[in-house]
């Protein structure tokens, strides 16, 4: 099979595509053969930096480091005690996580336990966009934000691939949603169904809003943390993607009377079943905006690092 590796951490061009046998079946697990990868965000965090790869791999890192883990694609084999899934089914899921996923090959060897059947509604590349955003998501939404319908909501970055997400489920359940993003994605966030939009670059968001019921700020910022704490009315609820920005935190949420939950979002067949029931009936839709080839995976990944990227970016294979 072929696979992208890497190792050492750096830049996109540490990472190199390889030749690989393709990996022994254990028991509960089947081979995919891989026809799209969403690319996330942690996937360059993983690649930069080393603390980073090491606390999702509990301090176990292989010499060479296969990055991934959204898939969807076709089961090829199917190892000894799988239930519910068999060589030719349509799949999907986050695999392994935490730890390595491994799907940026041309071949993925996953826990059946992980997988979903990949809904009739959705292509290949809408599911490979869909596993680790929807699923951090609804841990976002579902989980930790226990949005309720009539609540006041405000989700940083409507536009992403955890964000436009996030729009959508509490929409679903009944929420009044505020979405930020620039100007140049308002048409897109207002198509996912936004009550208000709120244009960042026009103004600080703080002075837009204010006395939300939850916050789900997506933003990679200790100090944008604090100004969402700004918004929230007492014995609300702040909920954000960065849990080891807690401590920087909690004075703050303290002071104002805020509960804060960080997400960490862990791989779910559970949960991603619940997802693709919402998928079929339509409730919800992965939004791709950039396909690219496996052999332009690092492009893709510049996209993904740039932090500009709308919806969510794929890689196709095969």
């Amino acid at each position: 099979m072929e696979a992208y590796i890497f190792e050492q951490n750096g830049g996109r061009e540490n990472l190199k595509k390889v030749t690989l046998n393709t990996p022994a079946l254990q028991e509960g697990e089947v081979l995919i053969k891989t026809k799209a990868i969403g690319i996330n965000p942690i996937d360059i965090q993983v690649r930069h930096s080393k603390d980073m790869l090491s606390m999702i791999t509990g301090g176990k890192v292989p010499q060479q480091v296969i990055l991934g883990w959204d898939v969807a694609g076709i089961i090829e084999d199917v190892g000894e005690n799988v239930i519910g899934f068999k060589s030719g089914d349509e799949v999907y899921g986050l695999v392994n996580m935490p730890g390595l996923g491994a799907t940026c090959a041309t071949n993925v060897v996953a826990s059946a336990s992980q997988l979903a059947h990949k809904p009739d509604i959705l292509n290949f590349t809408a599911a490979g966009a869909t596993p680790m955003a929807a699923l951090t998501a609804w841990q976002a939404v579902i989980t930790l934000g226990e949005i309720k319908a009539g609540e006041k909501v405000l989700i940083h970055a409507a536009s992403g691939g955890v964000g436009h997400f996030a729009v959508q489920l509490a929409k679903n359940l009944g929420a009044y949603v505020i979405g930020t993003a620039s100007a140049k994605n308002e048409f897109f966030v207002r198509n996912l169904g936004v009550d208000e939009f709120i244009d960042y670059t026009a103004q600080p968001f703080e002075q837009q809003v204010h006395d939300v019921d939850v916050v789900i700020d997506t933003i990679n910022s200790v100090e944008h943390l604090l100004r969402s704490v700004q918004v929230i009315k007492k014995n609300g609820r702040l909920v954000y993607l960065q849990p080891h920005f807690a401590g920087a935190i909690q004075a703050q949420l303290d002071m104002a009377g805020v509960s804060g939950f960080g997400v960490f979002v862990h791989s779910s067949a559970e949960v991603l079943n619940e997802i693709s029931a919402l998928i079929a009936e339509g409730k919800i839709t992965p939004q791709v905006t950039q396909e690219f080839k496996f052999d332009q995976l690092r492009e893709a990944q510049f996209v993904v690092e740039s932090g500009r990227a709308t919806g969510k970016i794929v890689v196709n294979v095969n």
